[in-house]
């Protein structure tokens, strides 16, 4: 059975209301979502790498709207461009050689959070609601697009001064969210996509080694993480609400492996359940797997269906709050993707996708075999 050849890049960027292509892209490095699930959002960024912009008869400008893609007609009907990065442009650095021909542009661009950033809140106000619908209206305050889903805890009224990236984080981290930037077309207005904690996407991605029976569609990864259990590890949890009293999850164990968190929870009860499900959640001593890594070019054309193998250009899209089900040396790993690093250049493209293990989402998920099973900590929060 053949592989998949080598996936084609391309980028477009806006200026007024026109969209330009930007021609001769020979590497593209993309950094998406988070590492590790106890972290806050950052900013996405790309850095692109191109050449002779002698060449060009439209350059690209600080602040410009841009579009990283894959151009991959004839794997999912009717879509032949696969979004890979949605942001403005940064910075455009260039590197001149002895003839125009080997001139070097470095294009440096930023995810949308950094809209967010730069959008200042002063005395915004609140009120207490459901997080997602707090987010809806930071992104309606500033004039930025949202894409809000299931909320399940209640934040606090707030007044704040600040940014608003910074609040959206606050919300975010009350809820144990997660959130990315995302356009339904290489040309559309991108917007911050936000789902609730235990709203996790209903398609499972599958990965093998080959050792273990795996499903028809699996694919390949040539690359695995562990993480140690400093990071997935903690006997206790100190939440500390802005509006309540701090509440203390602990384990009465010596040496102690705290972890705090600021929040916005707007009750004691609820900040309570929050810090008993953070601990209970981060009881596993044994190491996760903390990342996969594969290449298009090692994964099969098609899948066991016959039909063409659209499964690394889908799942790479929106890879965060994504299943997987990872076989490794006959045992399968259940995880949760929580962001995703590209490296593309001339032959193949690299995709790592940054993970958290299923003992560290720990929500009751109705009728799904892995996240619907009942423990003691899944009620409570």
């Amino acid at each position: 059975m053949p592989n998949l050849p080598p996936y084609v890049w391309k980028t477009q960027f806006k200026q007024g209301s026109t969209w330009y292509n930007l021609p001769d892209v020979q590497a593209v490095d993309i950094m998406r979502g988070r590492r590790l699930q106890i972290d806050d959002y950052g900013i996405d960024n790309a850095t692109l790498l191109t050449r002779n912009p002698s060449g060009w008869t439209t350059a690209p400008k600080l602040g410009d709207q841009i579009s990283v893609y894959i151009y991959a007609p004839g794997y999912v009907v009717g879509v032949d461009n696969f979004l890979m990065f949605t942001g403005r442009i940064r910075d455009v650095a260039i590197t001149y050689g002895k003839v125009a021909s080997e001139d070097e542009v470095t294009v440096s661009c930023e995810g949308l959070q950094a809209d967010w950033g730069r959008a200042p809140l002063v005395n915004f106000s609140l009120p207490q609601q459901l997080t997602d619908e707090s987010i809806l209206d930071i992104g309606t305050e500033v004039g930025l697009s949202t894409a809000q889903f299931f909320g399940r805890s209640t934040n606090s009224a707030i007044t704040f001064t600040g940014n608003a990236l910074d609040l959206a984080n606050q919300i975010t981290r009350t809820e144990e969210a997660r959130m990315w930037g995302y356009a339904s077309s290489i040309t559309a207005t991108p917007a911050l996509w936000w789902f609730g904690r235990n709203s996790n996407n209903a398609s499972v991605y599958y990965f093998t080694d080959g050792s273990a029976a795996s499903d028809t569609a699996a694919q390949k990864y040539d690359q695995i993480e562990f993480r140690s259990s400093a990071d997935n590890y903690y006997n206790e949890v100190v939440v500390d609400p802005a509006a309540v009293a701090t509440q203390i999850a602990t384990l009465n164990q010596t040496p102690v492996y705290g972890l705090n968190k600021d929040t916005r929870d707007y009750s004691t009860a609820q900040a309570s359940d929050h810090a008993l499900w953070l601990l209970n959640n981060f009881q596993n001593k044994n190491q996760a797997v903390a990342s996969i890594s594969f290449t298009e070019i090692e994964q099969n054309s098609t899948i066991g269906t016959g039909a063409a193998n659209a499964q690394p250009l889908i799942l790479a899209e929106t890879p965060i709050a994504t299943k997987f089900a990872i076989v490794f040396r006959g045992s399968t790993y259940y995880t949760i993707g929580e962001g995703i690093q590209i490296s593309a250049r001339p032959g193949q493209t690299r995709f790592t996708i940054f993970m958290s293990g299923q003992d560290q989402n720990a929500y009751l998920t109705l009728n799904d075999p892995i996240y619907g099973k009942l423990d003691n900590n899944k009620l409570g929060f």
